[in-house]
């Protein structure tokens, strides 16, 4: 059972899903986990992790020509490479959500591989 700050989402036949709260209280720093796999590669369990990252120029202690600064360098890198690197934290305070996200990634990766003997078994 998925316990304090993860929540189990949907199922389907290929993947399941799970959002996981961060600790701070936003639902804007939230985290997606999707476990998935594909018929065509049998091998392989999908997991993949949704977040949505945001880069604000008025972070940290910027005057108001910094913070300016701070955007056309940003805009320029974006415009001349395509990409901008971001990170973001994601926390998680307290022993009950951690092993929340454990059990999550546990019950999950055993829903794929049940899926997957079932697709196999329906095939045959």
């Amino acid at each position: 059972m998925i316990s304090q700050n993860v929540m189990k989402n949907k199922e389907f036949d290929d993947s399941i899903y799970y959002t996981v709260a961060c600790s701070c209280g936003s639902d804007k720093h939230n985290a997606t986990i999707e476990f998935g796999f594909d018929k065509d590669v049998p091998d392989m369990i999908f997991l993949n992790f949704y977040k949505n990252v945001a880069w604000c120029s008025s972070w940290g202690n910027r005057n108001f020509f910094s913070q300016i600064w701070y955007r056309i360098s940003g805009s320029l890198k974006m415009l001349f490479t395509g990409y901008i690197e971001l990170e973001e934290s994601f926390l998680i305070e307290d022993e009950l959500s951690i092993d929340g996200f454990i059990e999550a990634l546990q019950e999950g990766k055993e829903y794929i591989k049940r899926k997957k003997e079932e697709q196999n078994n329906n095939a045959n």
